[in-house]
C-alpha cells in the first residue's frame, strides 16, 4: 500500500494516506525525502524546502499560503 498520493504533477506537496512517522524515507518523482514530522494521516508534507508566504500547491493549484519556513519533508500548515 502507498504511504501518500500527490495528486498533480505541479504539486509542492503529498498527501498522507496513513499515518507516517518521522524519519520515514518516502520515494516522490525519483527522489528519496526523509520526513522530519510525523504526518498524520490526510495531512501534507513538503516535496521541497518552502518558505514562509509561498504558495501551496495540490490539484495543480494553489490552496493556500505557508504561514512558516517547512524544511523538505516537513509538515505542511497553511492558511
Amino acid at each position: 500500500m502507498a504511504d501518500f498520493i500527490k495528486i498533480n504533477a505541479a504539486d509542492n506537496v503529498a498527501v498522507a494516506i496513513h499515518d507516517i512517522e518521522a524519519d520515514s524515507t518516502v520515494a516522490v518523482d525519483g527522489m528519496n525525502i526523509s520526513l522530519c514530522d510525523r504526518i498524520p494521516a490526510g495531512h501534507k508534507f513538503a516535496l521541497r524546502a518552502m518558505q514562509a508566504g509561498e504558495d501551496v500547491i495540490k490539484y495543480g493549484f494553489p490552496i493556500g499560503h505557508l504561514l512558516s519556513d517547512v524544511p523538505q519533508g516537513g509538515l505542511v500548515d497553511h492558511s
